[in-house]
């Protein structure tokens, strides 16, 4: 959405793309136009002040606002609907901080109110914290709407190539290319520069879960649900014309990357969940997510450090990255235009974040971190020379003093580095997906070594091997 924004305004621009544009963690969202994201507005209200939850609030909506005048002005077809935005709680004893919530939006002036009505739902509920005036699209379309205006602006693309490193105005990639630039925005999701600022340390990594299923008891079609308690799932509609029953996507689940679950089981549960809310026919498919979270909810949108003025950043969406990727390119193109911004203070991602947020983020992040090392050392691991694997399967094994990743596939094992080219940590084999995850930092590796998330930029060691058996 940068390049979108600054090649409306007539700058030269060249994205570049690690793998293909509208994949990975942007392919995988449940995309929440919102500005309700979950009981923000009185910790914001509590942590720093009221204003600061009104002016939040306002960059919200002026980003959905955004959205909707950019899908009307290119004809984009993408589903784009207003609805009501409602966090429900399943239990009595949560109505009192939905109740806390109810009362920040009155005094913000926030369109909403709490409700204990349930009879549009098709599930009961304790309560309903309703924020009046959002929406939902369909993610894939309306990116793949922005991509064909960008080729129209003459937008230089690059896919399948990853930034490495800067050096003052030169962007050297993995490929040993070199791009000159005058302005440089580092959107990638976790910043492939993050030694700097220490924003190693800045994330914590969520994975969540998600599933669309076809329904003959779906939600009214002009909300979109958010769990506060119990199971905790989000649910909204999803338009499938092929479909002959209502679709429903459902996420929920969520954990962090340094907590070891197996993605079919996380998957398993969610089916489960789901169909205690309405009646399921058939899951259409289902996939995992990875978002970065702040230790103040707020992301990381402006001047990537203090030392440049023309590097910039858009990172720590904490789940929601369509309002805020818009809201990026609002912000870091008034300010390379030298405009002010009224929101740019806020989420400036050199801003005091809060003292004992900021300290239990960055004292936290290690400690599970090496946690979750001395598990993955603890564990007892096959040789690798006694390995015998069916194809399709992955696992760590020893070799000698040292782990390796083994993945068959055929008659063939690829044998790659078990420590991630990041910072070192031990990665975990996701069978589902075919590839090396690290609980530390969220880069991810197919499994023949290749970096297909970031912050890693170079690839494992690799291998391949005969099957001798």
């Amino acid at each position: 959405m940068n390049a979108f924004k600054l090649a409306l305004k007539g700058y030269e621009v060249t994205l570049i793309e690690g793998n293909e544009l509208v994949s990975g963690t942007t392919a995988n969202t449940t995309a929440r136009i919102t500005a309700q994201q979950g009981l923000l507005y009185s910790q914001l209200k509590s942590q720093k002040d009221g204003n600061s939850a009104q002016v939040y609030y306002e960059s919200q909506m002026s980003a959905i606002k955004e959205i909707e005048n950019i899908i009307e002005k290119y004809n984009i077809d993408c589903d784009f609907k207003r609805v009501d935005n409602v966090i429900y709680a399943e239990h009595e004893k949560s109505l009192k901080n939905l109740e806390k919530e109810a009362k920040v939006y009155k005094e913000l002036s926030i369109d909403g109110y709490l409700s204990t009505d349930t009879n549009q739902l098709p599930f009961e509920t304790a309560g309903q914290l309703v924020m009046k005036n959002q929406a939902e699209f369909h993610p894939l379309k309306f990116l793949k709407g922005i991509i064909e205006v960008l080729r129209e602006l003459n937008v230089t693309i690059y896919e399948h190539t990853r930034g490495k490193n800067t050096d003052g105005n030169t962007l050297f990639t993995t490929d040993d290319f070199s791009i000159d630039f005058e302005q440089l925005i580092i959107a990638t999701h976790f910043p492939f520069l993050d030694i700097e600022n220490f924003y190693f340390n800045s994330f914590k990594i969520s994975y969540g879960y998600a599933l669309v299923a076809e329904t003959s008891t779906p939600i009214p079609e002009n909300l979109s649900l958010n769990g506060y308690d119990g199971a905790r799932l989000s649910i909204r509609n999803i338009v499938k014309p092929d479909s002959n029953l209502p679709v429903l996507l459902f996420g929920g689940l969520g954990h962090g990357s340094y907590e070891k679950r197996e993605m079919t089981k996380q998957l398993k549960e969610l089916e489960h969940y789901a169909g205690q809310k309405t009646v399921n026919e058939k899951t259409l498919y289902a996939y995992r997510a990875q978002d970065l979270m702040t230790a103040d909810s707020l992301p990381f949108i402006g001047y990537f450090n203090k030392k440049y003025d023309n590097y910039f950043i858009a990172s720590g969406f904490n789940k929601y990255g369509m309002a805020n990727g818009v809201l990026s390119s609002m912000i870091i193109s008034d300010l390379i235009d030298g405009k002010n911004n009224v929101y740019k203070d806020l989420v400036d991602p050199n801003r005091k974040k809060g003292t004992f947020q900021q300290l239990k983020q960055h004292l936290t992040n290690p400690l599970h971190i090496g946690e979750a090392e001395i598990k993955n050392m603890a564990e007892a691991h096959p040789d690798l020379d006694e390995l015998d694997l069916s194809p399709g399967e992955g696992t760590v094994a020893k070799d000698g003093i040292s782990k390796k990743g083994v993945y068959r596939e055929d008659d063939n094992y690829y044998v790659v580095s078990n420590r991630c080219t990041h910072m070192g940590c031990s990665l975990n084999w996701n069978n589902d997906d075919k590839t090396w995850d690290c609980p530390c930092h969220g880069s991810r590796f197919n499994y023949t070594g290749k970096v297909i998330e970031g912050p890693a930029t170079d690839d494992l060691d690799a291998d391949i091997r005969p099957n001798k058996k």
